[in-house]
């Protein structure tokens, strides 16, 4: 018998009707695991002062590994977790365009028991949609598959794209916490009720 597929924190088991896909796709996109060779792309978005601009942590190669490492743990622990992205027209290119997808955010502890939807793409991958289009499958597939309620999106308030992405799913402000990371507060979008 498989162990089932979930995506809850261990202190606090959901229901789940079934398991996380390990790849999803889009009429252009694919949602996929991450890859030994997707580090280096993903060091160079990460490195992109435009794109780091409102990130919570230290973007520099060894942030990187420790990004993809957890983002693998992540997947082990909680059987789900954030996808490389890639256009499925490009599948062999190895362009690596980002990542969309859930995790828990141990950086803010009065948050950590949610399951945040998060994103981030390569600035020439930006306007054209992807984020938006990547973050509704991810969206769907928790909802409609994994059974679960409550989702959020952590956004730096001067981000308008992100809160441009989070309106797009049907998400709303439901408060301001402080991230110690960035010593500053940032938003709580929501998408359902905390249950």
């Amino acid at each position: 018998m498989s162990t089932p597929r979930r995506c809850s924190p261990p202190e606090r088991r959901l229901a789940m009707r079934a398991g996380a896909a390990l790849e999803l796709t889009t009429e252009r996109l694919r949602l996929r695991q991450w890859r030994n060779a997707d580090e280096l792309p993903m060091m160079d978005i990460n490195r992109d002062p435009e794109v780091a601009r409102y990130l919570n942590r230290a973007t520099d190669a060894a942030a990187s590994r420790v990004f993809l490492a957890e983002a693998q743990a992540h997947w082990d622990r909680h059987r789900c977790g954030i996808y490389a992205l890639e256009r499925r027209d490009q599948p062999r290119s190895g362009v690596l365009l980002g990542f969309v997808g859930l995790a828990f955010p141990g950086y803010l502890p009065s948050l950590a028991h949610r399951l945040e939807l998060g994103w981030r793409l390569r600035r020439d991958a930006w306007g054209q949609g992807y984020a938006t289009e990547a973050a509704i499958a991810v969206r769907d597939h928790a909802v409609e598959v994994l059974g679960v309620r409550d989702l959020i999106s952590i956004i730096h308030p001067e981000n308008e794209r992100s809160r441009r992405v989070a309106e797009k799913l049907g998400m709303t402000v439901e408060a301001e916490v402080l991230n110690p990371r960035l010593e500053r507060a940032v938003e709580v979008w929501s998408l359902g009720a905390e249950g």
